[in-house]
């Protein structure tokens, strides 16, 4: 694998495991991945709520120093309000873990599209107290509700790598988001390797573009999406909106206090 974020300062590399699909990516890998450019990786442990040794991977991936957990409940066949789930991010909560919510295979025949609503996960950001979730996905199924979710929880937020090879989408996400007034709530997200960041960086600023007037705005009648939004979602310090208890630099190991940077992220910086 190679890292080809040179234009951001820190990178998220997210993890993945479905059970019911076959797909996993052992937290040891992300582990060895980041500790190879420590500097600007940090890692985030794919956990299946229904595997036997779904809380015991989560301590372990604690104890090797990932910072977050990736939990795909359409992908799992999980619902989002099942006990183990909701047991999971209990145990997030409770460890200042961040929750990065997305669905890889949700065009798999067996992934379960209902269980990727965001409106499932109201109940548990209503009465888990601490939990952070960021809600991927954005823009391929259920855009109204994973913005209302944002709205309505301070600690909700969505990434826009979904978004980024698809202008149309990009384009309709953002101004959906700014109408809704929670463009502050969207971090910058790459989809690495399907994209590398100076690319992504690139079409986010161009997202006003399909319109058919100058990138700046000015489309014909069309509404822009303000140069102000977008310059925030590329600038924006997302390891402090996550509150993400790491130092950037270093290999992993157990969580220690932070080192707060005006990093770009890429949350989605390996498949």
């Amino acid at each position: 694998m190679r890292d080809e974020a040179d234009c951001v300062t820190a990178s998220f590399v997210v993890g993945y495991r479905s059970d019911r699909l076959g797909a996993h990516d052992p937290p040891e890998r992300i582990a060895a991945f980041v500790n190879a450019d420590p500097d600007r990786r940090l890692g985030v442990a794919g956990i299946d709520p229904l595997a036997s040794s779904a809380f015991d991977d989560l301590a372990g991936a604690r104890e090797l120093g990932l910072v977050g957990v990736a939990l795909a409940p359409a992908d799992q066949g999980c619902r989002p309000t099942h006990e183990r789930f909701v047991r999971v991010l209990e145990w997030c909560a409770e460890h200042g873990t961040p929750v990065f919510v997305n669905n890889p295979g949700l065009t798999r025949r067996e992934s379960v599209m209902e269980f990727a609503r965001p409106s499932l996960l109201d109940d548990a950001l209503r009465g888990v107290e601490g939990l952070t979730i960021v809600l991927g996905d954005l823009g391929r199924v259920f855009l109204d509700e994973a913005l209302i979710l944002c709205t309505k929880h301070e600690r909700c937020f969505a990434e826009i790598s979904t978004l980024i090879r698809r202008p149309g989408a990009l384009y309709g996400g953002l101004l959906a988001a700014h109408e809704c007034q929670v463009a502050h709530k969207l971090l910058f997200g790459s989809g690495f390797p399907g994209e590398r960041p100076e690319r992504a960086i690139e079409r986010l600023y161009s997202a006003n573009s399909v319109t058919g007037g100058p990138v700046g705005g000015g489309g014909g009648g069309w509404p822009m999406v303000p140069r102000e939004a977008l310059r925030g979602i590329v600038e924006r310090d997302a390891l402090r909106a996550l509150g993400v208890d790491a130092i950037v630099g270093g290999p992993a190991g157990p969580p220690a206090p932070a080192r707060r940077t005006g990093a770009s992220l890429a949350p989605n910086g390996m498949a």
